[in-house]
């Protein structure tokens, strides 16, 4: 019990007053897992039924710019390779892999963080593109608009050096502007947007 207080303490003292200043750049490699979601049929020409791309690994690399002390502007650039697989995620439902995709994510965003101590949270959103190249049959690649949100949290064991968690969800359209619905399927615009859950870890370096 002992030991577990002192741990407690040390994480709330501050870090040195240089940790989230002004003008600091922290550079991020990240790995990560995203969770996957359904392309509704109809939703694009290539698919007649529903399509989910499974869940994957991902890898990528944050730039952060600091301009004020609890607010930096965030760029992010991630690669995964998924399954995507027939149907939904629906209780002991058949399904069977179909082929592959590779996503390309790159965002832009603000991240506002809370305090300078040794363990800081944050919270953060963007927007950006994703690349989106399916390996199926002769279906084709595309670029579509994305938008992120989510929040995490830095644990610094030197004002130079933290490992960080992100928790975000990135919307992708993936609807087109021509009728897109079938006699049997009844038009719903939520579906023309897919939502990525990533839970990530990496390891800022702060310059």
């Amino acid at each position: 019990m002992r030991k577990l207080v002192l741990v407690l303490a040390v994480l709330a003292l501050p870090v040195a007053s240089f940790a989230q200043q002004e003008g600091s750049v922290e550079l991020t490699p990240t790995v990560g897992f995203w969770l996957g979601d359904t392309i509704a049929r109809g939703v694009t020409p290539t698919f007649n039924f529903d399509v989910t791309v499974d869940d994957a690994p991902a890898f990528g690399l944050r730039l952060g710019y600091r301009f004020a002390p609890n607010w930096a502007v965030d760029f992010a650039l991630f690669r995964e390779n998924a399954d995507l697989v027939t149907g939904r995620r629906e209780l002991f439902g058949g399904r069977s892999k179909i082929g592959e995709i590779d996503l390309t994510t790159a965002e832009v965003g603000i991240e506002g963080s809370i305090g300078h101590r040794r363990v800081v949270p944050f919270l953060a959103g963007g927007i950006g593109a994703m690349h989106l190249d399916p390996n199926f049959g002769n279906a084709s690649a595309d670029t579509r608009f994305v938008a992120n949100f989510g929040g995490g949290f830095k644990v610094f064991f030197t004002p130079e050096l933290a490992l960080r968690f992100d928790w975000r969800g990135h919307s992708v359209h993936v609807g087109s502007n021509t009728d897109r619905c079938d006699w049997w399927d009844r038009c719903d615009e939520s579906d023309e947007w897919i939502t990525f859950t990533e839970v990530a870890l990496g390891l800022s370096f702060v310059f």
